[in-house]
């Protein structure tokens, strides 16, 4: 009886013991975003056309110690009203206890809002036993302000044969009225009329932009520059091109040359930004 009752005291201990295993309530790997210098982080507000660098470090549950298997990097690009326009998700098959992730960061795109869209990365690791974590940067990507540099046109005309309009979104259509230069925005383009004090006053290209979208008064010709004579003028006026660029131009002079077999050579001179 005395053995019987020792067994029996044997089997107790052993399922107490078995018992008091500590259960794993969180057996998913880890997954941090690296930190440091030119590193980007969540919540940053970066430059277009500039280089960083974003990164993440992951490494198996401390418990389990399974070992690593895929790394998903997924790319979300949004407009600042959270419409989706560009996603692309890459997966990285990896191994071992421990992984880093490092690469280059950098967004080029062309908008006239200062903050030009958002993105988010989101970095996903995954271990042997389909375990998986999850850490994401969201960033707001910006484009600074740029200097505008004025820079020479000159609008040539001799009977049919016209060259220096075609870059700013306008065309020559003829002479009428005394005769007046009749030009006008090709298809597809938006022509604008502006007071002359604008000129000196936009100076970079968020002036730029925010002019032209507060601008109401779009026209069909701008037939302000008499071709009879040289005149001077100081005139201001913009096009919007089909693809968003935008040209803001200040009409300066007209030049009228000697004669010719297919008429007078007209020039309309100026700069633009």
């Amino acid at each position: 009886m005395k053995k019987l009752a020792l067994a029996f005291a044997c089997l107790v201990s052993v399922a107490f013991f078995a018992s008091c295993k500590p259960e794993i309530t969180n057996p998913e790997p880890s997954i941090a975003i690296m930190t440091g210098e030119d590193f980007v982080y969540d919540g940053q507000t970066i430059d277009l056309n500039t280089n960083y660098k974003i990164g993440f470090r992951a490494a198996s549950n401390s418990q389990t110690q399974k070992e690593l298997s895929t790394l998903r990097i997924a790319l979300k690009v949004t407009d600042l009203d959270d419409n989706v326009n560009y996603s692309k998700d890459t997966v990285y098959n990896v191994s071992g206890t421990e992984y880093v992730f490092q690469q280059g960061l950098s967004f080029d795109a062309t908008n006239h809002r200062e903050l030009v869209f958002k993105a988010e990365i989101t970095a996903t690791i995954t271990d042997v036993d389909g375990k998986m974590n999850s850490t994401s940067v969201k960033l707001n990507v910006n484009q600074p302000e740029q200097q505008l540099e004025p820079k020479d046109f000159d609008w040539y005309r001799l009977g049919n044969t016209q060259t220096g309009l075609e870059e700013f979104g306008l065309y020559w259509e003829r002479n009428a009225k005394s005769p007046f230069a009749q030009i006008k925005p090709l298809e597809g383009v938006t022509l604008y009329k502006f007071e002359t004090s604008v000129w000196e006053a936009t100076t970079t290209d968020i002036q730029k932009a925010a002019l032209f979208s507060d601008a109401a008064l779009t026209v069909s010709v701008y037939n302000n520059v008499d071709v009879n004579a040289n005149a001077t003028y100081d005139d201001v006026i913009g096009t919007r091109m089909e693809d968003g660029t935008l040209h803001l131009i200040n009409v300066k002079s007209c030049t009228i040359g000697d004669q010719v077999a297919q008429g007078r050579p007209i020039h309309i001179l100026g700069k633009a930004k």
